[in-house]
């Protein structure tokens, strides 16, 4: 099945309108004008153009490499600062002829020559560092470079040149350390610009970066389990604030689908952690009854927003109050089932209702990432509860069953319930 882009799509309905003559040619000519209107074309050629680049930028790594040792040191210097210059030469070049594609992979071209090139002075002059550090001085540079350039591959490869860099300074092997604040200011620094740019890959590779640094953060705390209950609701109020800006304002200027889809999917990977560690870890709420003041404090600041906005779709009839309302409660329950001790089977219960529910959410809003992250996550749920029941063949059947009476009931009383009124939705 050949799968069509959305301005094709368009392209062909306003055809097919005009053909059928809803649609004067003038006014179907103006539309289709303004779809093509500041569109980026990608195409062979400038893939072509990028691996080009990319073959002679290592071309010339290897020829140094092997001539290396050769080369007195103010010549191991000079070529490097020689092709640093003339990439960043070319790529000024290329942006005054008008010349796109070759425009942006030299700048790409002139940020990865940077690179190597704080590597080779290093080695040059024997200067010892931390790798982390080395990256960083690149990826600052690489940023300051996609500000001036407005170079989406640049900040592209700023946002990736950040990420590794927050990678390189987990140490899986410690017990616990502290969480690496810093990155979220660089981070912000990255979205800032993916916004100003108006890049749809930078913000994907955003969102990626924050997903990745937020689930990194259950790796480098001394309580797992409380962060993961502070990611749950923290990743609750971020799915409910795209909902509401789907509502109307539109905030994030059509991000909201990418980023609803990512936090879906950083939800499901939570609630899988918070099912199958449920007795690894402590509860969050000792067996004495004492609670612990920052910890409900920390939940309580991350799920109100989704908590207020909910109450405010249900008073001002925003488009999204049913699934608002839905989230709100569903990341309240979530809360506490993990707060409590363990229930036999009540977690992995529930561990299929955030899929059902993202699912539906899908076929609500039409977004097919939705649907396939909620259908994927249900199958893999299913199979987290036949390892949790296997041991008695009887109790899995008769899981199996309620649960099957319980979504075909749920499923009727939805329908009656949706104001909608949709069947099937």
């Amino acid at each position: 099945m050949h799968i069509k882009s959305k301005n094709a799509v368009i392209t062909e309905a306003l055809e097919g309108w005009r053909s059928r003559g809803m649609l004067d040619a003038t006014t179907a000519q103006r539309l289709k004008d303004d779809l093509e209107q500041g569109k980026t074309r990608y195409s062979f050629n400038a893939f072509i153009i990028t691996a080009g680049v990319v073959c002679l930028c290592f071309a010339a790594m290897t020829f140094v490499a092997a001539n290396w040792e050769q080369m007195s040191r103010l010549l191991r210097l000079g070529l490097v600062l020689l092709t640093l210059w003339m990439a960043w030469g070319a790529a000024l070049w290329a942006g005054l002829r008008g010349l796109h594609w070759w425009h942006e992979a030299l700048m790409l071209l002139g940020c990865g020559v940077f690179g190597a090139g704080i590597m080779l002075v290093s080695q040059i002059y024997h200067i010892q560092g931390n790798a982390a550090d080395a990256v960083w001085l690149w990826a600052l540079g690489s940023l300051l470079a996609a500000a001036l350039t407005r170079g989406q591959m640049v900040l592209a490869l700023t946002i990736g040149l950040f990420g590794l860099w927050h990678g390189l300074q987990i140490d899986i092997s410690a017990a616990a350390h502290a969480l690496n604040l810093p990155y979220l200011v660089w981070w912000l620094a990255g979205a800032g610009l993916a916004w100003w740019q108006r890049s749809r890959l930078a913000a994907h590779l955003c969102v990626l970066a924050l997903c990745f640094w937020s689930l990194s953060a259950l790796a480098t705390v001394q309580s797992p389990h409380a962060a993961a209950l502070i990611l749950l609701t923290g990743t609750v109020s971020v799915i409910s604030a795209m909902l509401a800006s789907l509502s109307g304002p539109r905030l994030l200027r059509g991000f909201e689908a990418p980023v609803l889809a990512y936090a879906a999917l950083v939800l499901g990977l939570i609630v899988f952690y918070l099912t199958l560690t449920h007795d690894a870890f402590d509860r969050p709420i000792p067996g004495d009854g004492k609670v612990h003041g920052a910890l409900w404090g920390l939940l309580a600041a991350t799920l109100a927003p989704a908590l207020v906005l909910a109450l405010l779709a249900r008073i001002r009839g925003w488009s999204q109050a049913y699934d608002l309302v839905v989230c709100a409660a569903l990341g309240l329950i979530l809360l506490v089932v993990h707060l409590l001790p363990k229930i036999p089977l009540l977690s992995e219960a529930l561990l299929l209702v955030p899929f059902i529910w993202v699912t539906r959410m899908g076929w609500r809003l039409d977004l097919r990432s939705l649907r396939s992250i909620g259908m994927t996550g249900f199958v893999l749920a299913l199979l987290v509860v036949y390892g949790e029941t296997v041991g008695s063949l009887i109790g899995t059947s008769g899981f199996y069953l309620g649960a099957g009476v319980i979504l075909l009931g749920g499923a009727w009383v939805a329908t009656r319930l949706d104001p909608k009124k949709r069947g099937g939705s």
